[in-house]
């Protein structure tokens, strides 16, 4: 049942990228950083446009290089692929042991609707997401080079992903951490083998200077990120200082890597680790990450339908929870797509206190 409506929905958004290739999404930002690039513009210009580093500037020349309706439907492809196949190999990893197999097919049909949107909009996102889930099958399966490299490009796309490299270097740091910063390095040097030295390492400069001065927090409330500070600061009015919420930031981050190694040193079996290291940084990375949009919330998916299923078997608190968790990112996906005219900030809290009821679950979750 899940292959076959993910087969219809597959065909549907493919069917209506072909069709309608040059409608506004996200695809149409990314591009244009790709043929500015190609021209050798400036390709940060406008702080709402292109805000991803050079190496994906120089990776998006390649696709606006094909008619837009080809390049539409093939970016698409991509980013579904790259979704299911991390969703596939973290299921397969046994990493989620808990999850029979006779309840996967529930995995991939409770994520098809939390993503659908992200898709159809040609966002990044899912592919960070399933990139982010295949690093975590790689290190479960000893296959270190494949697991920094994932872990490499979700980070190149987004820098919020280097919280899970760090985490899982933290677990395995002779294997990883090389490795990781290697393909960094490779990953950011491309670029120059593309295009004049001045220009590459101009732009460099431009998207440092644009990320280092794009402060979110004091973004106009239609732009706001969706997370704590969204419910304490700007719903809740508490006079929290900028330095404070960074400092909780750092201290969340640091409390998640001391819990996952104390469990390591305890004994804990590695997969056990990594299933409770991807829970707990998905929800840092949207409650209390640098930038979380409302489609940023599709990353938060795979975790919260993973957590869901496995607390089927779970009595008590954390089974409520984790459901109602998973209905809250629902209800947020239902106003976007069939009431995207409420956008007043009770209705966008939604996907933020979604986050954080998932969170509460995490931590009533059975060890």
């Amino acid at each position: 049942m899940a292959a076959g409506l993910w087969g219809v929905v597959l065909v549907a958004l493919l069917l209506r990228a072909g069709l309608h290739p040059a409608r506004p999404t996200s695809l149409t930002t990314y591009l244009a950083g790709g043929r500015a690039w190609s021209a050798s513009r400036p390709v940060y210009t406008n702080w709402r446009g292109f805000v991803y580093p050079p190496v994906i500037a120089w990776f998006f020349s390649l696709p606006a290089l094909l008619p837009i309706r080809l390049a539409a439907v093939l970016w698409r492809v991509l980013t579904a692929c790259g979704f299911l196949a991390g969703l596939g190999a973290v299921l397969r990893s046994d990493v989620f042991h808990r999850i029979p197999a006779h309840r996967r097919g529930l995995v991939f049909l409770g994520v098809l609707p939390l993503a659908i949107g992200n898709l159809d909009n040609a966002q990044a996102n899912p592919l960070i997401a399933g990139l982010m889930m295949l690093a975590v099958a790689a290190m479960q399966w000893e296959m270190w080079t494949l697991c920094a490299a994932a872990v490499a490009l979700a980070t190149m796309f987004k820098i919020y992903p280097v919280a899970l490299a760090l985490l899982l270097c933290l677990l395995r740091p002779r294997q990883l951490a090389w490795r990781s910063v290697l393909i960094l390095g490779v990953l950011a040097l491309l670029p120059y083998a593309a295009q004049q030295s001045h220009y590459v390492s101009g732009e460099y400069h431009a998207w440092l200077a644009g990320r280092l001065n794009d402060d979110r927090l004091h973004y106009p409330m239609k732009d706001a990120p969706l997370d704590i500070w969204f419910l304490l600061v700007r719903l809740g009015r508490l006079p929290i200082p900028p330095a404070a919420y960074m400092a909780l930031q750092v201290a969340a981050g640091a409390a998640i890597a001391a819990m996952v190694w104390v469990r390591a040193r305890a004994g804990a079996m590695l997969r056990d680790n990594l299933a409770l290291l991807f829970l707990l940084g998905s929800a840092w990375m949207l409650l209390l990450g640098p930038a979380t949009e409302n489609q940023t919330f599709v990353v938060l998916a795979p975790a919260a339908t993973l957590l869901a299923v496995e607390c089927l078997a779970v009595a008590g608190a954390a089974r409520v929870l984790a459901i109602a968790a998973y209905a809250l990112l629902l209800a947020a996906v239902a106003r976007n797509s069939l009431m995207p005219s409420l956008k007043g900030p009770l209705w966008m809290a939604i996907q933020p206190v979604g986050a954080l009821v998932y969170l509460a679950a995490i931590l009533l979750r059975p060890r």
